[in-house]
């Protein structure tokens, strides 16, 4: 046997995702033979009998059963078979195995172990003993059972990561429930040799995502530049944290300003070239023996006079200043001044401008109005720089509108009007759970006394709510870091299913997305919340008058996001986690099957994989 390429291995080569198994394989049989062939040699010399020169070899696999207490020595083992490396075919009773103690074969590939978790491993399973494994869905959706109860020792993440159940009250079925006994979505492994491709965004995508991002920004646009000057002598004493933080503010105050000059610049660039072309009309009217080159050559002097360029230099920059013009008949204003610096090479290249990205933008052109009204109050004032005065359209928080595909956004209550309440739909967004005094008075049932509240469970790093202090980094877009608002947004849905939550921009798989916030309380029944807590300290969350965009993310068969756990400062709190998400996708979680059992009605999931499909309320 000279290559190691049989069917069998390389199928545990594939099993196994280790393209080097045939090679180290065949190294170690090279070894073995030349074992044989040293003793051969020096039997032969001693007028010794003659061995097989080609002596037959198999391929003995074992499995061994460990969890993270066996130590090295005390596995669980047992055969699972062998392999005859020279036929390639699998050996149904174990042959007499080949006495080679000295042939240097390595049982880091001739033995395959499995662990308690399934997963399968090379070698020692004791080598890798923080090797992160594979894990699925976290918080789920369930019919109400008994906690239990959680032993805060040496394993106190284990003990606060096991299932919680029904609270004591003994609430009704359709209650969200806790399970957190999975870890987070993994992040990407940088170090991942073989990896799927992924196709790179495109320049109308790179354009779109700068325009929701400068959106979601703290960026602040004002129409009056002013000169901003520091009130301490910035000149001596750099290393001071006086002067540090007041170059940080004047750092931050000329790049607003710089900002809206170039939203103020774009404008009136845009605003040009419809001058322009009414210019070239009316000339045309006063002129009719000129033609239309004529009649534009003819303003294009006009310009130049005043402006002092060159034709060429004045052509050159009237392509990109149509194409300005070009995307704010689409995308509206909004669109064109919060595209920010991007869209300038975009409009001198043109790349893949055309009608395909003109339907994109109009779809958005609303969706733009939305965040840009709601969080950017004060951006309609620069287009008085153009003398056009227009008034905020969209009021409020930016999840109290709806957005559509077609038409302008409409208020988050009128989509509940079918619900014929008595009061209307009436929602109050709020940033942080609110905790029903009633009934748990002063004490948060949320807070883990048996927790340190500087000590993440996860990474062991210090936590702290003050950002130059804190080191714990498991996700700093929610929890000890600066926060933006999140790029997210409330759509009619296509399927039925009413509303529901769409990303604006990328999260990658493990990043937060939000947190589930609602009313603190407990004891009730009969409505959907979520329950959290254990044995001694359970507590609902209901989002039914107060909460965050999270009531409104729809189940899916196949979520691309989950609920989990989280303690922050000694705080147990619900967080949704991203397994990654594109931009312009909903978003969704998995209900569970036991949520979906206890309710009359029909998945709208829409997925291959629809696990109630047929169900009809």
């Amino acid at each position: 046997m000279n290559s190691i390429a049989l069917p069998l291995i390389s199928q545990l080569s594939s099993i196994l995702q280790n393209p080097t198994f045939p090679v180290h394989l065949q190294s170690a049989v090279q070894a073995v033979r030349q074992t044989v062939d040293k003793k051969q040699k020096s039997a032969s010399k001693d007028g010794g009998s003659k061995e097989d020169g080609d002596s037959q070899l198999y391929l003995k696999i074992e499995a061994s059963l460990v969890n993270k207490e066996t130590k090295s020595g005390q596995e669980s083992g047992f055969i699972l078979g062998y392999i005859d490396l020279r036929s390639g075919q699998a050996v149904p009773l174990p042959p007499t195995p080949v006495s080679t103690p000295d042939s240097g074969i390595s049982t880091e590939y001739a033995t395959i172990t499995t662990d308690s978790n399934g997963c399968r491993d090379n070698g020692n399973a004791q080598s890798h003993p923080n090797k992160r494994r594979k894990t699925v869905s976290a918080l789920r959706l369930v019919k109400a059972i008994a906690i239990q109860p959680n032993n805060l020792s040496d394993a106190e993440h284990e003990s606060l990561s096991s299932e919680a159940a029904a609270d004591s009250c003994g609430s009704k079925p359709s209650v969200r429930q806790v399970h957190s006994d999975t870890r987070f979505p993994q992040r990407k492994n940088p170090r991942q040799e073989y990896s799927l491709p992924v196709l790179e965004p495109t320049s109308a995508d790179k354009l779109i995502a700068g325009i929701w991002r400068q959106l979601h920004s703290p960026v602040k646009l004002s129409r009056l530049p002013s000169i901003i000057q520091s009130n301490t002598d910035i000149r001596t004493g750099v290393s001071l944290e006086k002067v540090f933080r007041e170059i940080n503010t004047l750092c931050l105050k000329y790049y607003n300003q710089s900002q809206s000059s170039r939203a103020l610049e774009m404008i009136v660039q845009a605003y040009w070239v419809e001058c322009f072309e009414a210019r070239v009309a009316v000339i045309r009217l006063e002129k009719p023996q000129l033609s239309m080159t004529d009649a534009r050559m003819m303003v294009l002097k006009e310009a130049c006079v005043v402006l002092n360029w060159k034709e060429k230099d004045l052509r050159n920059r009237m392509a990109i200043w149509r194409g300005y013009k070009e995307i704010k008949e689409t995308g509206g204003w909004a669109c064109l001044i919060f595209a920010s610096t991007g869209i300038y090479r975009f409009c001198k290249y043109r790349t893949e401008f055309g009608e395909g990205l003109f339907t994109r933008l109009r779809h958005l052109r609303f969706s733009f109005e939305v965040a840009a009204d709601t969080l950017h109050p004060g951006w309609r004032d620069l287009l008085q720089v153009i003398r056009q005065d227009t008034s905020i359209t969209y009021h409020g928080h930016p999840h109290e509108w709806v957005t559509l595909s077609e038409g302008p956004a409409v208020p988050l209550a009128s989509t509940y009007a079918h619900l014929d309440l008595p009061q209307s739909f009436q929602y109050q967004f709020i940033d942080q759970s609110v905790l029903d005094t009633a009934a748990f008075g002063a004490q948060d049932p949320r807070r883990v006394p048996e927790l340190d509240p500087d000590v993440c469970l996860v990474c062991k790093a210090r936590q702290s709510d003050e950002i130059e202090k804190n080191q714990c980094l498991c996700f700093p877009a929610l929890f000890g870091g600066v926060n933006h608002p999140v790029p997210v947004q409330i759509f009619r849905t296509s399927t039925g299913k009413n509303n529901g939550v769409i990303a604006r921009c990328n999260f990658d798989r493990g990043t937060v997305i939000g947190e589930f916030t609602g009313l603190i309380t407990n004891g009730i029944e009969g409505v959907d919340v979520m329950l959290g807590g254990s044995r001694g300290r359970t507590y609902q969350i209901y989002q039914g008058q107060m909460g965050n965009f999270t009531r409104f993310i729809n189940h899916s068969c196949r979520p691309n996001s989950q609920f989990q756990r989280f303690y922050w400062r000694g705080m147990e709190r619900i967080i949704v986690v991203s397994r990654g998400i594109m931009a312009g996708t909903e978003i969704t979680v998995d209900y569970s099957d036991n949520y979906w059992r206890q309710l009359s009605k029909k998945c709208l999931c829409g997925e291959s994989c629809c696990r109630f499909p047929g169900r009809e309320g």
